[in-house]
């Protein structure tokens, strides 16, 4: 039983993952730039507003099921009864780091996410949808996305 509960909470964590960051990358490379084509900044704004309740959610849902992952790894290795070992330790720090990582990418793109909706709020509403976002925009979205894969990365190795 113990280890079905694992399963789940492993497998909800890692669809919240996947549905954050792939999502987050399938708006960033192609569903804006094909909207920006095609939609004014008002229905742009409405569409970037949704997606931003959904990916407030995923990050919840991601650092609850992380938390649920740590306690169970730190209870399977004994780290509440003082019998941890080497390897947990470094488990440890890689899992912290991962988490620091986290915390920058969502950072990053809460950044994104406000300085883009700006500028969607300020651009004029008779424009074709095509106006030239700011160099900072494409920074934020940028080391966003850097910092995701590097989440990704030291998620593999917690996986080894």
């Amino acid at each position: 039983m113990r280890e079905s509960v694992e399963l789940v909470i492993r497998g909800v964590h890692l669809l919240a993952a996947i549905v954050w960051f792939g999502g987050v990358i399938f708006f960033t490379f192609v569903a804006m730039p094909i909207l920006q084509r095609n939609l004014p900044p008002q229905n742009l704004l409405a569409i970037h507003n949704r997606f931003r309740i959904l990916i407030r959610l995923m990050i919840h849902v991601l650092l609850t099921t992380g938390a649920m992952v740590f306690f169970i790894v730190a209870w399977n290795n004994g780290f509440f009864t003082g019998n941890a070992n080497n390897d947990f330790r470094s488990y440890m720090l890689v899992f912290v780091a991962k988490l620091a990582v986290f915390g920058v990418m969502t950072l990053f793109w809460g950044l994104y996410s406000s300085i883009y909706r700006r500028h969607l709020e300020i651009t004029p509403s008779d424009g074709d949808g095509q106006s030239n976002q700011n160099l900072y925009i494409n920074v934020w979205k940028n080391l966003m996305l850097i910092a995701g894969l590097i989440v990704f990365a030291l998620a593999m190795l917690l996986k080894n």
